[in-house]
């Protein structure tokens, strides 16, 4: 686990490289969770999944990595991705990785710069820009609580 950390510390400082969307706050994982569906929910987003990734590898041995994945979503954005671009589909729920160190707990979304690379034209890349910063609103939300 640390060098998959070390790996995504290292890819992140590459040049133009594109970040997600990153914020930290000092919470435990069920005060996270409590806030993050709060801030969704202010967003008219829902918590659809949430993926226990660190109890999983626990009870299989594993050391705990402290880590989850959140699915969020909201009915209306199926239906938008449905008619502009049917591919958009694949970016849906739209995912936070939660990531709980020293105190602090560090919530990451996508890199959605990737998709913007292959959805250059309207309206599909216009879905994308309002997807991403309605979960940019959204983890703001979630740090202020």
């Amino acid at each position: 686990m640390q060098r998959l950390a070390l790996l995504l510390a290292l890819a992140w400082c590459l040049p133009g490289h594109a970040q997600p969307l990153t914020v930290s706050k000092g919470v435990d994982m069920r005060q996270a969770l409590d806030d993050i569906a709060l801030a969704a929910a202010n967003h008219e987003l829902v918590l659809v999944k949430m993926q226990p990734i660190d109890t999983a590898l626990a009870k299989r041995g594993f050391e705990n990595p402290h880590i989850r994945i959140l699915f969020i979503g909201n009915e209306s954005a199926v239906r938008w991705a449905e008619a502009a671009e049917p591919r958009l589909l694949n970016l849906l729920p739209l995912r936070l990785t939660l990531i709980q160190r020293d105190g602090r707990m560090t919530v990451m979304s996508d890199d959605f710069e990737p998709w913007l690379q292959e959805f250059p034209e309207n309206p599909a890349r216009r879905m994308i820009e309002a997807w991403r910063e309605e979960l940019r609103a959204m983890l703001e939300d979630f740090v202020r609580q």
